[in-house]
């Protein structure tokens, strides 16, 4: 039997400058790893000046298959 492993995200969107501090990247970094599509962000839908919010639940689970284990969400 495969044990059970929980993962609580307490943020599921952080602000960009958010995520720069908590991760230590540089912000032109995470602006073009936005503007390629390697960090996940919250979409914007009519709001094209709204805030970058990246998605943290995405990066998670994008994380987590990279590891080659079964995901149930």
């Amino acid at each position: 039997m495969r044990p059970n492993i929980t993962i609580t995200i307490p943020t599921p969107y952080l602000p960009l400058d958010e995520y720069c501090r908590l991760t230590g990247m540089p912000i032109g970094t995470a602006r073009e790893m936005v503007r390629d599509g390697r960090l996940p962000i919250q979409p914007k839908g009519n709001k094209p000046r709204a805030l970058v919010e990246i998605n943290m639940e995405a990066l998670t689970v994008r994380a987590l298959s990279e590891c080659h284990i079964s995901l149930q969400a």
